[in-house]
């Protein structure tokens, strides 16, 4: 379980970069592109493995809160959806054989 852990973190931390770099810096700097393609590659691998060993990302944007895959980290009110929606993911989650190893850090929707 430490070492899936740690894989997961890996996964994170290359989305992030992957997140952090603009098209258009990639476009006019031919080396951050290369840069960020081996990025891109390394994270798609990292995912392909995840899911040959059942280790599945959840990411419940707009999902009935479950406390068994997400964690909830504020509450906001909002009169156009429905109380007890995911309306914000901090951070994606992790399943493992339907099982939770890593709840999915998340907003929900409370009453107004």
């Amino acid at each position: 379980l430490y070492i899936r852990s740690k894989a997961v973190v890996s996964t994170q931390s290359t989305g992030k970069a992957l997140e952090s770099v603009p098209e258009s810096d990639r476009s006019s700097n031919e080396t951050l592109a290369n840069l960020y393609e081996g990025v891109s590659l390394t994270h798609s691998q990292l995912h392909q493995v995840f899911k040959r060993h059942n280790l599945v990302k959840i990411d419940p944007m707009d999902e009935e809160f479950d406390p068994v895959y997400h964690e909830a980290m504020f509450q906001v009110p909002d009169p156009t959806k429905t109380p007890g929606t995911v309306m914000n993911v901090v951070q994606v989650g992790y399943v493992l054989h339907s099982r939770s190893i890593r709840p999915a850090k998340v907003g929900v929707v409370k009453e107004p």
